[in-house]
C-alpha cells in the first residue's frame, strides 16, 4: 500500500505540482515579492490591487488574493522572490519534500510507530497532495506544531513557547495551544510565546507597515472568524460555519432559497456548535497527569478541534492530521484494538478524500455530500472519550481554573449569539437595493450607468471582465480581455488592461491601440476633452491627467503631489476633483482641489472612494468606522455630511446616475469580505 501510494505521489501528483504554479503559492509568492522590491504593500488585501501587480509581474496565475492570509506568513517566500516564479515553486516543493524527514522523525520520537507506518500515514493524505499540488504552507506549520509538542514533553518549554508562536503568527488558530500551556501552568512556554509574538508581530510590521495590519486586525480577522472571509456558501469547504450560511441564511445571487431562512437559527446554531466543539478540549486538560502519552491526546484535541471550528478549512488544511491520526494509530496497537484502528482508516480517509459539492440544494443532506465535517467532528469525539476513559480518578475533580473557563466560554457565546444575530439581520437590509445581475461573479466592482445601461468589472473563474446590461438585465455584454476599471460615454469605453510591465488604457472599440501607457482607472471629465487616470510607481499611486487624449499629440500633467500615494478619484475637470490618499504613513483620507490646484483635506475621518456628482453639488464617499465602509454625501457648497445607512458590512466605489440623485455602489452585506455586488440607492430628494 504504500508503494503503490508513494507511485501515485511521484508518477501523478508531483507532475501536475512541478510543471504549473496553480493556486495558492503565488499569493504568498507575490506578496513577499512586492514587500522585497520596496513597493508599498498597504493594500495587499484588495483583490483588483493586487490582481493588477499580478498583471504588471507577469505571473502564470489566472487570478489572485491575498485575503486571509496572514502577512508574516509570506515572509516564507522572503528568500524566493529573487528567483523566477515556478523555480520559485520548485524550490518550495523540494523544500515541502524535505520537511517531511524531520516530520517523522519527530513522529516517531513521541509515538515510537515505525517509520514504514508513518511514511503510510502521510502517503494515504489526500490533503497532502494538494498542498503540494497548491504550493500551499501546512506542512511546515504542521512541523512546527509537532516540533511545539515534542519540545514540551522534552521540557524545553521556552522553545515550545517560541515554536507555537511562529505558528500562530503565520495562521493564528494555533493560538489555542496557549491555553493548553496556560492550563498546565507552563509559565516559560507562556512568556516565550508572548516574547516571540510580539517579535514576530514587529517583524511583519517592520516589512509591510502598519497600515496592512490595521486592515488585517480591524477587517480582515473579524469576517474571517465569522465565516465571511471568503464566500460562505460554499459547502465544499465543509465548516460548521459555511453548512449552516448555505441551511439558514438567504443571499440574493448565491443562495436566494435557503432551506429553511432563519438568522436566529444561525446565531444560535453556529457558536453554540463551536464552543461544544472546542469546550471538550480545554476542560480535560489535567495538569497533574504529566504522562507522555497524556499530553499527545490533549494536543491533538486541541489541533483536531481547531480544524473542527476552523470557518473557511480547505482540504489541504487537513494534513495537519497526520499529528493525531499517528497517536491514536500507536495508541490503539498498543492496546490491540484492531477494530478501532479500521474504523480510525476510514475516517481518516473519508476526511481527505476529494468530492464535489452538490449542484442542487438538499438541505441537512448536505452532511452526506460533504462528510469531512461529520467525520472530522466524530474523530474529535473519540479522542474525548478516550480522554474521559484515561484519565485518573483523583484527576477527575474540577479546580478552580475549570470553572472559570465554563463561564469565559458561557460568556463569549452568549455575546456570539447576541452580536451575530445583530449582524444578520442588520445586513440583510441592504438586500431591498440590490441589483439583479445575469453575470456569475464572484465580486461585482466599479459600478457605473450610461443611460439605460449599468457597467461593472466582474470577477469571474476566467479572470476579470467588463460587463454591460440594460436596467432590466434583459441583454448582456462583456469584454473578453482581463480589464480592471473603466471610463466612458454613450459612444466610446475606455478599460483597463491589466498587462506586463503595467497596464495601459485603451479604447474597448480600438484595442490595438494605447491611449495611455502605465496607467490605471480612467476617469473622464465632463466635457470628455481629457482622461485623468492614476500612475503607479513602486506600489504608490499619482493623479495624472491626458489632455486632448484622442489625439497622439495630448499632454500628461500630475495632478497631486508625490508624497501622496493616491488610492482612487473622482474627476470632472482638472479645477474640479477629489481623491482619496494616504500620506507619511497615515490613514487614508480624501483630498478636494480648487481652481488653484490646493490639494485640501477634507476632514471626514478615514475615508475613500469619492465621488463627485455630474452637477458637482455632491460628493459621496465610504467612511471607515467599527471596521466596516459605509457611504456618506458631503454637500459640497455647505460642506455638511450626511450617513446614508448604518449597516455591519461594506459600501464601497459609489458613482452617481444621470440626475445626480442616484447612486449605484458595491456591496458585501450578506455575501463575504469585498466580494461586493451591485446596489442602486436614491440619496437625494
Amino acid at each position: 500500500m504504500l508503494l503503490l501510494a508513494l507511485l501515485y505521489l511521484g508518477v501523478h501528483t508531483m507532475p501536475r505540482a512541478w510543471g504549473k504554479l496553480n493556486t495558492d503559492f503565488p499569493n504568498y509568492y507575490l506578496s513577499a515579492r512586492i514587500a522585497h522590491e520596496g513597493s508599498d504593500t498597504a493594500r495587499l488585501y484588495e483583490w483588483v490591487w493586487l490582481q493588477r501587480e499580478k498583471d504588471h509581474r507577469a505571473l502564470d496565475a489566472r487570478l489572485i488574493g491575498l485575503v486571509p492570509i496572514t502577512p508574516f506568513s509570506t515572509l516564507v517566500m522572503w528568500p524566493l522572490t529573487g528567483l523566477a516564479p515556478l523555480t520559485a515553486k520548485h524550490v518550495w516543493l523540494l523544500v515541502n519534500l524535505a520537511l517531511l524527514v524531520p516530520l517523522c522523525w519527530l513522529l516517531r520520537s513521541m509515538t515510537e510507530l515505525p517509520y514504514r507506518r508513518i511514511a503510510l500515514v502521510f502517503a494515504l493524505s489526500f490533503p497532502l497532495h494538494r498542498n503540494l499540488l497548491y504550493g500551499q504552507f501546512y506542512l511546515l506549520l504542521l512541523l512546527l506544531i509537532v516540533a511545539g509538542c515534542w519540545a514540551y514533553l522534552r521540557e524545553y518549554y521556552v522553545l515550545a513557547g517560541v515554536l507555537v508562536a511562529l505558528a500562530a503568527a503565520a495562521k493564528i488558530f494555533p493560538v489555542l495551544f496557549f491555553i493548553f500551556f496556560l492550563q498546565r501552568r507552563a509559565w516559560r512556554a507562556l512568556v516565550a510565546g508572548a516574547v516571540t509574538g510580539l517579535a514576530s508581530l514587529a517583524v511583519s510590521v517592520a516589512v509591510f507597515g502598519w497600515n496592512l495590519h490595521r486592515t488585517y486586525l480591524h477587517e480582515i480577522l473579524p469576517w474571517t472568524l465569522r465565516g465571511e472571509g471568503l464566500p460562505p456558501y460554499a459547502t465544499a469547504s465543509a465548516s460548521i460555519s459555511s453548512v449552516l450560511h448555505y441551511l439558514f441564511l438567504a443571499e440574493p445571487q448565491w443562495n436566494p432559497q435557503p432551506w429553511h431562512s432563519s438568522p436566529l437559527c444561525y446565531a444560535l446554531l453556529q457558536p453554540t456548535l463551536q464552543v461544544l466543539a472546542l469546550a471538550p478540549a480545554i476542560l480535560l486538560i489535567r495538569r497533574q497527569d504529566r504522562t507522555q502519552g497524556r499530553i499527545l491526546l490533549e494536543w491533538s484535541a486541541l489541533l483536531v478541534a481547531s480544524l473542527a471550528i476552523s470557518t473557511i478549512p480547505a482540504s489541504y488544511n487537513f494534513v495537519l492530521l497526520a499529528l493525531p491520526v499517528c497517536v491514536l494509530v500507536a495508541l490503539l496497537l498498543q492496546r490491540d484494538w484492531y477494530g478501532w484502528l479500521a474504523v480510525l482508516l476510514i475516517v481518516y480517509l473519508g476526511i481527505g478524500f476529494p468530492l464535489s459539492s452538490p449542484t442542487a440544494m438538499v438541505g441537512p443532506k448536505v452532511l452526506l455530500y460533504i462528510p469531512r465535517l461529520p467525520l472530522t467532528l466524530a474523530l474529535l469525539l473519540g479522542i474525548y472519550l478516550l480522554l474521559w476513559r484515561d484519565q485518573r480518578a483523583e484527576d477527575s475533580s474540577w479546580e478552580w481554573t475549570h470553572y472559570a473557563w465554563t463561564a469565559a466560554m458561557a460568556a463569549a457565546l452568549i455575546f456570539s449569539v447576541h452580536s451575530s444575530l445583530r449582524i444578520e439581520r442588520a445586513v440583510r437590509q441592504e438586500y431591498a437595493y440590490r441589483l439583479p445581475l445575469r453575470t456569475e461573479a464572484l465580486l461585482t466592482a466599479n459600478p457605473g450607468s450610461q443611460g439605460s445601461e449599468v457597467r461593472y468589472v466582474a470577477f469571474t473563474p476566467s479572470g476579470y471582465h467588463l460587463v454591460w446590461q440594460d436596467q432590466d438585465a434583459l441583454s448582456l455584454g462583456h469584454s473578453a480581455d482581463d480589464d480592471l476599471s473603466f471610463a466612458g460615454n454613450s459612444a466610446d469605453i475606455w478599460v483597463e488592461r491589466g498587462l506586463s510591465p503595467h497596464s495601459a488604457i485603451v479604447n474597448l472599440r480600438e484595442p490595438a491601440s494605447t491611449v495611455v501607457d502605465d496607467g490605471r482607472e480612467p476617469m473622464l471629465s465632463a466635457d470628455a476633452q481629457s482622461l485623468a487616470f492614476v500612475r503607479d510607481h513602486a506600489g504608490r499611486g499619482r493623479l495624472m491627467v491626458r489632455r486632448g487624449f484622442r489625439s497622439e499629440a495630448g499632454v500628461e500633467v500630475p495632478l497631486t503631489p508625490i508624497s501622496r500615494n493616491v488610492y482612487e478619484a473622482s474627476f470632472l475637470s482638472e479645477k474640479e476633483y477629489a481623491f482619496s490618499a494616504v500620506e507619511d504613513g497615515r490613514p487614508p483620507q480624501i483630498y478636494l482641489t480648487d481652481g488653484m490646484h490646493a490639494n485640501v483635506v477634507l476632514p471626514l475621518g478615514e475615508s475613500r472612494y469619492p465621488a463627485l456628482s455630474k452637477d458637482g453639488r455632491w460628493m459621496a464617499y465610504s467612511h471607515l468606522e467599527d471596521g466596516v465602509w459605509n457611504l456618506w454625501v458631503r454637500d459640497q457648497r455647505t460642506g455638511s455630511t450626511r450617513r446614508l445607512a448604518d449597516v455591519p458590512c461594506n459600501q464601497i466605489q459609489p458613482s452617481w446616475e444621470d440626475g445626480s440623485k442616484t447612486l449605484l455602489y458595491g456591496t458585501d452585506c450578506g455575501r463575504s469580505l469585498w466580494f461586493t455586488a451591485v446596489a442602486r440607492r436614491p440619496v437625494v430628494p
